[in-house]
């Protein structure tokens, strides 16, 4: 994973939000986002919903990576806890996402359509 300063190039102030491709789970992973910047290279792009706790617990590194041709980009994560929703937000600051977006209070499972099963 490279480290992009998040405001380096484009500036918060500077991000176009006429158009953004919202994050939709197991489709806008990387190669996605690749194949969508070639399109347009000042639109919003967003990760998948990445669940906060993996981002806390597991291989954070991986869960983050990004390639800084993906520029702007957002990184949506998904949870209930406030505590791991706002260290996660931490390491997307650090990892140089330009924006975090919060899907708060919905858990993995829920998002997956499995709630009942979780039960």
């Amino acid at each position: 994973m490279t480290k992009t300063p998040s405001n380096s190039s484009i500036g918060l102030s500077k991000l176009d939000r006429r158009i953004a491709v919202a994050p939709m789970m197991d489709w806008t992973d990387r190669h996605c986002r690749f194949f969508l910047r070639g399109f347009s290279p000042t639109v919003l792009l967003y990760t998948e919903m990445i669940n906060a706790r993996a981002v806390v617990r597991g291989d954070r590194a991986r869960l983050l990576a990004f390639d800084p041709e993906e520029h702007p980009l957002a990184l949506q994560l998904g949870g209930s806890e406030p505590a791991e929703l706002a260290a996660a937000a931490r390491a997307g600051e650090e990892a140089g996402y330009d924006e975090i977006n919060l899907n708060c209070g919905h858990t993995l499972g829920h998002a997956l359509g499995l709630e009942h099963e979780l039960r």
